[in-house]
């Protein structure tokens, strides 16, 4: 059974009651997502989803959604998954990552599942299955290990 399949079962410590509206709120301001009608489609202690629908802006010249937007939809997806263990006052920034590509991303949608395997006192690892679903059916196309750095509040937003 994979860390994605067995997230429930794991206890996570979440330090802000309103981590959920905190991620939502941090959503609407990432431009990529926005943009491309990326959407949360779970939030839960420790995990997060997200949906995005294929479009040729997404796309590379075989037609597939491009490698750098499957790692970008990982990326959102483990460092959201990240915002549910942190203190109100703090986000997380990426420090380092690792993307396999297990298959091409051909399809209408694809679907990032982010986890957190451990929340340290300055580092929170996670990982992200990331699935793109063509003809009603979901095939596991990259995996990511995501190593992420604790901060405190950093501006988002217009107000930069």
């Amino acid at each position: 059974m994979s860390i994605f399949q067995s997230h429930r079962k794991r206890v996570i410590k979440t330090l802000d009651p309103n981590f959920e509206q905190k991620i939502r709120d941090s959503f609407q301001h990432q431009g990529v997502m926005q943009a491309h009608n990326g959407k949360l489609a779970e939030i839960s202690p420790g995990y997060v989803e997200l949906h995005l629908p294929f479009s040729n802006a997404l796309a590379q010249q075989h037609g597939f959604f491009h490698g750098g937007i499957v790692a970008t939809l990982a990326d959102s997806a483990s460092g959201y998954a990240t915002y549910t263990v942190l203190a109100e006052d703090e986000e997380c920034l990426s420090a380092e990552f690792k993307v396999n590509f297990l298959s091409p991303a051909k399809g209408s949608l694809l679907i990032a599942r982010g986890s957190v395997l451990k929340a340290g006192r300055t580092l929170v690892i996670t990982e992200a299955s990331v699935s793109v679903v063509q003809n009603g059916v979901e095939t596991e196309c990259a995996l990511m290990l995501h190593t992420l750095a604790r901060v405190k509040h950093v501006k988002s937003g217009q107000n930069n």
